[in-house]
């Protein structure tokens, strides 16, 4: 049972081997037809030109025992070469043309792939127990090494063709024949099996030892960590890390060596009394006159062929194993199920009328725990955001403000209350739907390899808004940049994939996401950290304008900065997952709340800074030069840039 499971694997879960390939066969029949015949029938003219190739020299041995006639012996010989030259020449085109497809065949699985991990619900993204299935199933989608075996298929059938043929021409001479080369192959078999058990328990092993020699390759090659590294003298340090890792790598390697070659010490045994009992059977036969020359040549032509091709139909079995294995995960992501409703939510009618003026964002009794976590990351959140209203959500690094922003989008479900927009449960809205209500400026920056007009606007070129798209440049203080591009709109990102692309700084690329999310012009808006990347006097100017450019949505502005937040109509702080204090900038101050603390706190900086900034001006003067005024000297109340 052990060895039918190392031969023949179990798939994953519901998905076994056999359904996995047919799977496999139902995908490249609707795929493409012409593969789907290659992949199942290319064995037949393999087989062919293989028997062929045992059966000819029995032949020509058996004429020229009978005594046959040069020219019928040439005939013969003629029509045989003739016959397996045309079933090599077929053969040779058929796996061609499978290894050029296999690839294509690769890149419809990669498309499905995309397209599922592009299309599914967020958390499947995040979720710990997924994190296994989507590592394998990039991995074999991105390599495709495994998806090989898919090639194999037609050469199992191949091999295993072979050996039916070759195993019951073998039984009319002798059965015991057939059952000699069955059995030594088989006991070979079993003996690699053995040791890839053993070296599969030297797997993790060796996977940490390669883990330790592929992280110091990356880092050698990286910029960042060779500032470091030339700084700091870590240069023999990092050699002297992979040899030790090599080192220990090569003495595990040799341990596995020791199964991998007392198995051929034994293999080569078996198959020497196997081909002394086979021959000495054949001799004996031919001595006694029970059978001719001819036929000592085909049989044992037919026992090193039926030898080798059951030896290699169970190596490619044990092959397809990790074939299947892909195969499963593969299924197994394409087989998940969204939670999110897909097509028809609240209706085309009921969202057009959201989508015309500012909305009401509710949360409701709102908690939220991670799956496998007994600890919620939020608890019991009431909040409710008039139509219109600029929210400033505050607290500090792990109060759970990214949890609470993934919430309000989308990206996770509640475990306990709802979120409901203008009275509207979320759940009620289809996804296509919930996302046009909202736009988000998130604080990771992520651009594609398009022009800029089609980064901002997220359209096909010759689309875009001409007037809103120059207003949302003009909002988000990018307008000046914009116009000095050579090619403007046209200008190329990411140039890794660009040839004479444009690189901009963080401050700039935040200021082109939040340029994105006025143009979505959707009616709820989330900033989250949207000044990180941007200087006091870009900030200062950021905020300036977003009062203006937020007229048309509700408006929610999270962050662990309190510098600037006097420009929202109200403020909660968020600690430990629950409000803790609400209400404006000036009443927060006024007592003796958390918020004034932090605020304070935080203020401290900018006051330390301004007495730098004299005193350098101070020193400056005294040398006669011209001191330029501090940008935040003007303007500065209380640690606030106004």
């Amino acid at each position: 049972m052990r060895f039918t499971a190392v031969v023949f694997g179990n798939g994953r879960g519901k998905y076994g081997m056999g359904s996995n390939f047919l799977y496999c066969f139902r995908e490249m029949w609707s795929w493409n037809k012409a593969f789907f015949f290659c992949c199942v029938l290319g064995f037949v003219p393999a087989l062919a030109s293989n028997f062929l190739g045992v059966y000819m020299p029995s032949r020509v041995v058996a004429d020229l025992e009978a005594g046959e006639a040069l020219m019928t012996l040439l005939l013969h010989l003629l029509l045989l070469s003739f016959g397996a030259w045309v079933c090599g020449g077929v053969d040779g085109m058929v796996q061609e043309y499978k290894q050029t497809m296999i690839w294509s065949f690769k890149g419809h699985f990669q498309g499905k792939y995309i397209h599922k991990i592009m299309d599914i619900d967020y958390d499947r993204l995040e979720s710990q127990e997924r994190q296994t299935v989507l590592g394998n199933v990039a991995d074999t989608v991105g390599k495709g090494k495994n998806l090989n075996g898919l090639v194999f298929l037609s050469y199992v059938m191949e091999d295993l063709g072979l050996v039916v043929v070759y195993g019951v021409l073998l039984c009319f001479a002798n059965p015991l024949l057939t059952a000699a080369v069955l059995a030594t192959v088989f006991v070979d078999l079993r003996l690699l099996a053995f040791a890839r058990k053993k070296h599969g328990e030297y797997y993790e092993k060796l996977s940490m030892q390669s883990r330790k020699m592929n992280y110091i390759n990356t880092q050698s090659q990286n910029a960042p960590a060779g500032k470091d590294i030339r700084v700091y003298k870590l240069l023999d340090w990092f050699l002297r890390k992979y040899d030790e890792s090599l080192q220990a790598m090569n003495r595990t390697h040799g341990k596995i060596m020791v199964w991998y070659t007392n198995r051929l010490y034994v293999a080569a045994l078996l198959a020497f009394l196997r081909n002394m009992f086979v021959y000495a059977w054949l001799m004996w036969q031919l001595v006694r006159g029970q059978i001719g020359a001819g036929d000592f040549v085909f049989y044992v032509g037919l026992v090193n062929g039926l030898a080798d091709s059951f030896e290699m139909t169970m190596r490619q079995i044990m092959s397809l194993s990790s074939t299947s294995l892909a195969i499963s995960y593969i299924r197994e992501l394409l087989d998940w199920e969204d939670d999110w409703k897909r097509g028809e939510g609240i209706g085309e009618a009921a969202l057009g009328e959201l989508l015309n003026k500012p909305v009401e964002l509710r949360l409701k009794d709102l908690s939220f725990t991670y799956p496998g976590s007994d600890k919620p990351v939020l608890s019991g959140i009431n909040l409710t955001v008039r139509p219109g209203e600029k929210l400033a959500l505050l607290g500090l690094n792990g109060a759970g403000k990214t949890t609470l922003v993934k919430l309000i989008c989308g990206f996770y479900h509640p475990t306990k209350g709802r979120i409901l927009i203008n009275g509207i449960p979320q759940e009620s809205f289809s996804r296509e739907e919930y996302e046009r209500v909202i736009s988000v400026l998130f604080q990771d920056c992520t651009f594609l390899p398009l022009t800029l007009d089609e980064n901002l606007t997220a359209g096909e070129p010759g689309e875009a808004d001409r007037a809103l798209l120059d207003r949302s440049l003009d909002y988000a203080g990018f307008r000046e940049r914009y116009d000095r591009l050579p090619a403007k709109g046209a200008t190329k990102l990411i140039k890794e994939v660009n040839e004479g692309a444009v690189d901009f700084s963080g401050g700039e690329k935040q200021k082109l996401l939040f340029a994105r999310a006025m143009y979505k012009q959707a009616p709820l808006l989330i900033l989250d950290e949207p000044t990180a990347a941007l200087d006091p006097i870009a900030e200062n100017q950021l905020y300036m304008n977003y009062g203006a450019a937020t007229k048309g949505a509700t408006s929610i502005y999270i962050s662990h900065r309190l510098s600037s937040t006097r420009f929202c109509d109200r403020i909660v702080l968020l600690e430990n997952g629950c409000f803790v204090e609400e209400g404006t900038h000036e009443e927060l101050l006024r007592g003796n709340t958390r918020y004034a603390e932090l605020f304070h706190m935080q203020s401290k900086y900018y006051q330390e800074e301004q007495e730098r900034t004299e005193a350098g001006r101070r020193q400056a003067e005294a040398f006669g030069e011209t001191a330029h005024q501090h940008p935040l000297e003007e303007g500065l109340e209380g640690g606030n840039v106004e």
